[in-house]
């Protein structure tokens, strides 16, 4: 069975991901590939408290991911996973449709495997 690190080394071999986190949703750092994580898990948290609001407000089921842009094209993206969150920070310059498709693909393998377990 797939570990945390194991998973968050997965995602950061994407040649899009610049490096990435792996968070529970009570704001634990579980696994991480780059500088400054608690910076970004305290984001990742908030955003997502504010992104839940929002879906509750609007009658929205689902998010897929958020968004947080940069000035810099390095943009930070949150996927709700269970009761997990992975922060993704996209290369300069990456085509963001390779890097979802890639990440999407990962987390559908660990969806797959947490159903069936």
């Amino acid at each position: 069975m797939a570990t945390a690190r194991d998973f968050v080394e997965r995602v950061s071999q994407i040649e899009e991901v610049a490096g990435c986190l792996l968070v529970k949703n009570d704001g634990v750092l579980l696994e991480q590939t780059l500088d400054d994580p608690e910076l970004y898990a305290t984001l990742m948290q908030m955003g997502a408290r504010e992104a839940a609001d929002l879906m509750q407000t609007l009658g929205f089921s689902h998010c897929r991911y958020l968004c947080f842009g940069s000035r810099v094209n390095r943009n930070f993206y949150v996927f709700p996973i269970y009761h997990y969150f992975l922060g993704v920070i996209q290369q300069p310059g990456a085509e963001f449709s390779t890097l979802l498709e890639q990440v999407e693909r990962l987390i559908e393998r660990v969806s797959i495997k947490s159903a069936s377990a």
